[in-house]
């Protein structure tokens, strides 16, 4: 079906023009409370396995809106979120600038191999060694000691997929109805990837618009 979407051509960028997806923030499909709620660590549950399970989910969302939008991304010439330009780092640490779909090829590649990565994301459980009045305490020997360091990365590789949607694809998104999913989608991975520290301010800069608006949405809600 993909046949029938006409392609919007793209225009010039220019970072002071409101950004199209401003015009699509809903609170009819957005909760802010709500998503802060699901990201809270829950009772009982050992932290590495709450960020290694919703890592997990969201690898998987963010990778399934993107294959939606894939056809329309394979003209862009550079992985880019507004003015913001991001650069792949290879194996021996060289930066190099690629074109947005190889760029995202290898994110989702890299990811998915740490994923899948027993040693990295283990699927046994560890040995209970505490239990407090809201959590338990594992063992951590099935996790590596750089586990959450490994997240922050996934984390700020997913962020620039994300932000590279936003800024470049979401008249494409509109096209195909994925708004409303892709909306709360974004909204939950920001609310979950700044209350555990995995995302920095800094890197939320081309998008902190969205979120702003998603806030302001909420507050008028509350307030009616």
């Amino acid at each position: 079906m993909s046949w029938l979407i006409r392609r919007t051509p793209k225009k010039p960028v220019n970072d002071d023009a409101k950004h199209i997806y401003l015009d699509h923030v809903s609170s009819q499909f957005i909760s802010v409370d709500l998503l802060k709620e699901l990201s809270v660590l829950p009772r009982l549950v050992d932290l590495n396995e709450w960020l290694a399970t919703n890592t997990i989910g969201f690898f998987n969302h963010i990778n399934q809106c993107y294959g939606v939008l894939s056809e329309f991304c394979q003209s862009c010439p550079t992985m880019s979120a507004g003015s913001v330009q991001y650069s792949w780092q290879e194996d021996k640490g060289k930066k190099v600038k690629l074109t947005a779909p190889k760029h995202i090829d290898m994110v989702m590649t890299q990811i998915e191999h740490v994923l899948t990565d027993e040693q990295t994301f283990p699927t046994k459980f560890g040995n209970i060694t505490g239990v407090s009045e809201n959590h338990i305490t594992v063992d951590g020997s099935d996790f590596p000691q750089a586990f959450q360091t490994q997240i922050k990365k996934i984390f700020k590789y997913l962020f620039q997929v994300v932000a590279h949607i936003l800024h470049s694809h979401y008249q494409e998104i509109l096209d195909v109805k994925l708004q409303d999913h892709f909306n709360t989608l974004t909204a939950h991975f920001f609310i979950f990837g700044t209350n555990f520290q995995l995302l920095e301010q800094k890197e939320l800069q081309p998008v902190e618009d969205f979120f702003k608006a998603v806030e302001q949405e909420c507050e008028t809600l509350r307030a009616a």
